[in-house]
């Protein structure tokens, strides 16, 4: 039995409240502190997926044409304001060149690390009594080009045998297609089915895990900011002023808003996560789709989610770390109509924006501080915050226990996830 310990989670989106959770069911006492609500950032407005084969970094090479894309237009799925590109250039660097060949297959293979543990975390909050509901499984890939989908297919296949798991279906042409689906549009020529991926409405795992927390006890504090902190103390802001409380561990997962404003964080690669904004509404079509539709050339998702369709996409980086744009909306909009029949006339609502912590190289960082090693970081999950999230709370709990990380049976190498 390990001791117990107070340990202080700052953040409450989907990284704190795994974590807060993970820590909390294995013994310790519990703080989770949030400047906004419970489930805030980008924890409720996501896709839900949770996936195996499609969660890699985000540099790769055809990243470097879609940078080009977004800085010189607002009607393509990535934009980049101009006002915010001297912020990003130390970012915009750094994700260039993680766009080398050597380096995604680097960065992919300390990313599986973590990949490989996802399903089986999650597992094991679903025996909690997590219900994992509002969604199903099955990832129906799409796309108007025969080759480029049987490229896009040909690499899931090879994550697929990494894994050892069931490769994805074959590859359906035109009306086979749209009799398999028939939400999908004519001009949507191929499309495949990855019957082991899964999704769910992130919604209700946020209030669940919420529930679960209050059940263990665990103190929550909303509108509570972390604003610095040394080896075993916290300041915070709180709708009363400042509060200073003491820790034997604490866990930033502060998400988009781990920056050099927290006291502490400065000088440390954490300081510079950046954040990437994504977008998502909700419609109700007169038919659901059978499945999660992701068209790849459209970088659009549709998924039905608890009798509703949410579509998800875009990507924004500004100066802001959080900006509505109804235009981007609307774009977004146009996109997922354009591959989805029934849903161009309905009227969208729950319009949603939320902040995607980013890293340059793809990798979340899950770290002590060098200079505060009671201080644990966990942060920048680069759209993968669902997937990734209740396996990177075991990890935290093995590194507050002063224990190797261990997951699917291989202890996880932590150095390409440091500080």
């Amino acid at each position: 039995m390990t001791a117990s310990q107070n340990v202080l989670v700052a953040g409450a989106g989907l990284i704190g409240l795994c974590t807060a959770y993970s820590l909390a069911r294995a013994g310790h006492r519990v703080t989770l502190v949030e400047k906004d609500e419970v489930g805030s950032g980008a924890a409720r407005g996501n896709a839900g997926e949770i996936t195996r084969i499609q969660a890699t970094p985000m540099p790769e090479p055809e990243q470097l044409t879609e940078i080009f894309k977004g800085v010189t237009t607002r009607r393509h799925y990535l934009n980049i304001a101009p006002v915010a590109m001297p912020l990003l250039s130390a970012f915009g660097a750094g994700f260039i060149y993680n766009t080398m060949p050597s380096k995604v297959r680097e960065n992919t293979r300390n990313l599986d690390q973590l990949v490989r543990g996802a399903f089986a975390a999650f597992d094991s909050y679903h025996e909690d009594g997590i219900s994992l509901d509002g969604g199903g499984y099955g990832f129906l890939n799409s796309h108007t080009s025969v080759d480029a989908l049987q490229k896009f297919r040909d690499n899931q296949v090879a994550r697929a045998d990494v894994f050892g798991i069931e490769r994805p279906g074959q590859i359906m042409l035109d009306g086979d297609l749209h009799d398999f689906e028939p939400v999908l549009d004519e001009h949507v020529r191929a499309g495949y089915v990855a019957n082991t991926e899964r999704y769910i409405d992130p919604r209700l795992f946020v209030d669940e895990l919420h529930e679960k927390l209050l059940e263990l006890d665990v103190e929550i504090l909303e509108h509570t900011e972390l604003v610095g902190l040394n080896n075993n103390t916290a300041r915070m802001r709180g709708v009363e002023g400042e509060i200073t409380r003491g820790f034997d561990k604490a866990i930033v997962a502060t998400g988009a808003w781990t920056t050099p404003s927290i006291d502490g964080l400065s000088g440390t690669r954490s300081a510079f996560v950046t954040s990437g904004t994504g977008y998502s509404y909700h419609v109700k079509p007169d038919r659901l789709p059978g499945y999660l539709l992701a068209s790849i050339d459209r970088k659009t998702i549709g998924v039905p989610m608890s009798g509703e369709l949410r579509v998800v996409g875009l990507m924004d980086f500004s100066s802001e770390i959080q900006e509505f744009s109804s235009q981007r909306v609307q774009h977004l909009a146009s996109q997922a109509s354009a591959f989805i029949k029934g849903i161009g006339d309905k009227p969208r609502f729950d319009e949603w924006t939320g902040p995607r912590p980013m890293t340059p190289n793809g990798l979340p960082i899950i770290s002590p501080m060098k200079q505060h090693p009671n201080v644990i970081v966990a942060t920048g999950h680069n759209m993968h915050g669902l997937s990734l999230g209740p396996v990177t709370a075991e990890v935290v709990v093995s590194m507050v226990e002063g224990r190797p990380g261990v997951v699917s049976g291989a202890e996880v190498d932590m150095k390409p996830f440091a500080l």
